[in-house]
């Protein structure tokens, strides 16, 4: 069994290749807002470099979101058209579980969500204690379950992927055509649009 998955969520871009749950290959790459130009070059590189086609890939998951609002549409538009062109089994996956599932303690994933608000979720090795949510990180460090946990700031020196646990709870796309971003908030824009048609 050979998976592909990547996510791009973050400043941390991650691409991977696993046989058998195994990690046998991996790009990394730190940016801010320049995801969009790397993706598909990293991935092309990943299978070259193990003379792989994508044909030859059994399954493909993706991190689709929360996160940067860019970085999540651009997983979900490139894991949609791999899926179509290659008829390629899709899954996907919190991008808070996806950057975290290598830890083995129970742990509080957590990407900056700006102005004292986070995206979070708690997990022990992939099992969900606290679902993921875009919460105040004041609210959330008065949780029993967070003081009681490891966390996770994701960036690039926080993050740590397991090929294992993403195949395991990873979801099924049923219908690629309809899968969206997994956004948690609507955007600045929608908030103030909402405003002005309510004031």
């Amino acid at each position: 069994m050979r998976t592909l998955f990547f996510d791009v969520s973050t400043n941390v871009m991650f691409v991977g290749l696993a046989k058998d749950d195994i990690l046998i290959d991996s790009s990394i790459r730190f940016a801010s807002r320049d995801h969009a130009k790397y993706l598909v070059d990293r991935i092309q590189q990943v299978l070259k470099r193990n003379r792989l086609k994508l044909e030859q890939i059994d399954e493909m998951i993706i991190g689709y979101g929360p996160g940067s609002y860019t970085g999540i549409r651009i997983a979900v538009v490139v894991g949609k058209m791999l899926a179509h062109q290659k008829n390629l089994k899709l899954k996907v996956i919190s991008s808070l579980l996806f950057m975290t599932s290598g830890y083995e303690k129970d742990v509080c994933a957590l990407i900056d969500a700006r102005r004292g608000y986070v995206f979070s979720m708690i997990h022990q090795k992939g099992d969900v204690l606290l679902s993921e949510g875009y919460r105040k990180l004041s609210d959330l460090q008065e949780l029993p379950l967070y003081l009681k946990s490891q966390t996770v700031f994701i960036d690039d020196r926080s993050y740590l992927v397991n090929p294992k646990i993403l195949r395991e709870k990873g979801i099924p796309v049923q219908d690629i055509h309809n899968l969206v971003p997994n956004y948690l908030r609507i955007t600045e824009a929608e908030a103030n649009e909402h405003q002005i048609s309510h004031s």
